[in-house]
This record gives C-alpha cells, sequence and structure tokens, in this order.
C-alpha cells in the first residue's frame, strides 16, 4: 500500500507546510483556533493538513480511509504513518480511551494519536 497523502514534516516553517500542500493543490483552507492557524487540502480519498504555532509546523493531520477494507490494510497503513515520524521500533503505545489510541516516540519526539477507525491519525511534536 502507498500513501497518497504528502509527508509534512514538523517542525519545518509555515512557507515550507503551505509549499507541500500548494504542490497538490491550490485551495487550501484555513481555519484558527485559539493560539494556532490550521491549513489543511481536501481530496476524494484523503484530507490532510497541518497547525502552525509561530510559523513552525507544530502538528500534522490526516484523514485518510485507504485500507480500511481489511484489518491488515489498515494496520498497513497506520505502520507507514508511523515510519513517515520516526522508526517503528521507537513508538510506543499509550494510552486508549476506547475511542482514542496514543502512540509516543521519545527518540524523535512526536506523539500520534488515532481514532477509532484508525482514518484520522495526527501527530504532535512534544519538543
Amino acid at each position: 500500500m502507498q500513501l497518497e497523502s504528502p509527508h509534512i514534516p514538523l517542525g519545518i516553517s509555515l512557507d515550507e507546510g503551505l509549499n507541500i500542500l500548494e504542490s497538490l493543490s491550490s485551495e487550501i483552507e484555513k481555519r484558527t483556533d485559539k493560539e494556532d492557524e490550521f491549513y489543511k487540502i481536501v481530496f476524494d480519498n484523503w484530507e490532510c493538513g497541518f497547525y502552525e504555532r509561530k510559523s513552525i509546523v507544530t502538528s500534522t493531520w490526516y484523514n485518510d480511509s485507504a485500507g480500511r477494507e481489511t484489518e491488515e490494510g489498515i494496520n498497513s497503513k497506520v505502520t507507514r504513518y508511523l515510519n513517515r515520524y520516526g522508526e517503528i521500533d521507537d513508538w510506543e503505545a499509550g494510552i486508549s480511551n476506547g475511542w482514542i489510541q496514543f502512540f509516543i516516540n521519545h527518540t524523535s519526539g512526536v506523539n500520534m494519536a488515532y481514532g477509532l477507525h484508525k482514518d484520522v491519525i495526527r501527530f504532535n511534536s512534544i519538543r
């Protein structure tokens, strides 16, 4: 399985993040949260975006239904996303509240959370 969404590294500048999104779509949605700005692009099969604070990408967000037909497909997708943000062996499973599963990677300074169907995945810088 190949991921269609782009890799958006954490810690890059706002301009670099926007360049990644603009390389795929000229229609970038922008939303302002309490302290962060959120930018995203939408396609038929997936969406992705990032949160920015002080002109730095601090979190990335993916809504990707790829692999949803089988448990193997879902797990393959999640593994590919985890590999974008650190070595797979460095990820530790965190708590699960039944709706959201958390993972942490102390080596790369990133945590990850995904929802019940493993479609919505978010990575956050913890440094």
